[in-house]
């Protein structure tokens, strides 16, 4: 009898060992590896034309030598007086309570490091936060956060004051959004978290510089020979042959099915303008896409190769704090700055009636915070 039950122990071990390793390896089968897998995060087609036709090219001026990044002056948004911070209204469509406190809990590295807040609204303490819908006629939140898919999906959000412009995003429509976020959260969704709200506080792409070296050493296109080679995933990756796909086929195919305008539009580089600030290349920043060291020509060693970047970099951090910063001496300053090169934006030749309207009336706003 001892021997029978111990070989029934051993039975049932054996057993559920094996059907461990069964589900394991069915788990492993159900998604694509993290190495495989390239998702980023982008514009959909409808705002790249809106966009495309507001980006100003003139050439950039210094306009400080501290800041960092690369930051929109006329998209930063300005703060009641010269002594307050920003005060940014954050709403939601979608998504459950517990979703949106994880997301407004997700940004404290952003408020830590600016002079900042964001009022999710009046009972967002106890778990109720403030909604917008798809019938709005006047703006509920500067920040309109949805989760949906389709031709408007993926991850994304409007650049400052970009959202509350009504020839880009009307009352009535998102702008941030974080598809598939209400189904189930990927692994590195805070740092997804962090990204759509740096864009919201106005950063740029890194990757996408002015001054980064990020242009000349991606891999854009195939290499030769590349026979188109999926995995079962249906995603583009090295050949037989060790041929690499460039950057418009992996990206032009699954998960993130852009067309070819979405990809120049999210990767190539921005144009010289005075709209932006930048100095150094910082390739840290939570702002710059991170992609698998084949999609660069020199690997590992290309300038703008780095890690996974999860978290706000140094350079990050105090690039928010100088922008929105606390000491009233440095606010002053900013805010004279951009006063300056709102100024600069206003004479830019062939500049659109409203474009030029828009940074005229942000001129009124800045002179009315230094008072």
């Amino acid at each position: 009898m001892r021997l029978f039950n111990m070989m029934r122990i051993l039975w049932c071990v054996m057993t559920l060992a094996c059907l461990s390793s069964s589900y394991a390896q069915d788990a492993a089968n159900e998604r694509p590896s993290s190495s495989a897998t390239v998702r980023v995060e982008g514009y959909p087609l409808d705002i790249i034309k809106a966009k495309a036709a507001s980006r100003t090219t003139t050439p950039s001026a210094a306009l400080t030598d501290s800041l960092q990044s690369v930051i929109s002056i006329s998209r930063t948004w300005t703060p009641t007086t010269y002594q307050a911070g920003s005060t940014i209204t954050v709403a939601f469509l979608g998504g459950s309570n517990e979703l949106r406190s994880k997301i407004a809990n997700a940004i404290q590295p952003w408020l830590d490091a600016a002079n900042i807040q964001l009022d999710f609204g009046p009972e967002a303490a106890v778990g109720r936060f403030r909604e917008w819908t798809t019938s709005d006629t006047g703006y509920v939140a500067a920040i309109r956060i949805a989760f949906v898919g389709g031709q408007a999906g993926g991850y994304w959000s409007m650049v400052g004051k970009d959202s509350v412009n009504p020839s880009l995003r009307k009352p009535n429509q998102a702008s941030m959004n974080f598809e598939g976020f209400t189904e189930q959260l990927p692994d590195d969704w805070q740092a997804t978290v962090l990204h759509e709200f740096g864009h919201a506080l106005g950063f740029e792409h890194e990757h996408q510089s002015p001054v980064a070296p990020c242009e000349t050493e991606f891999r854009w296109n195939d290499d030769p020979g590349y026979v188109p080679t999926r995995d079962r995933y249906q995603q583009f990756i090295p050949d037989s042959q060790n041929r690499k796909p460039g950057i418009y086929t992996v990206l032009e195919g699954p998960p993130n099915s852009w067309s070819e305008d979405q990809v120049t539009f999210n990767l190539r580089q921005l144009p010289q303008s005075a709209d932006y600030l930048t100095t150094a290349f910082d390739d840290k920043s939570i702002m710059k896409y991170q992609f698998p060291e084949w999609m660069f020509v020199q690997g590992k060693q290309s300038h703008c190769y780095s890690d996974e970047n999860l978290l706000l970099s140094p350079v990050d951090i105090a690039t928010a704090g100088q922008i929105y910063p606390r000491s009233a001496q440095a606010a002053r300053q900013n805010l004279a700055a951009q006063q300056k090169g709102l100024e600069q934006l206003v004479k830019t030749p062939g500049l659109s009636t409203d474009a030029k309207a828009m940074y005229k009336s942000q001129i009124q706003q800045v002179k009315a915070a230094q008072k």
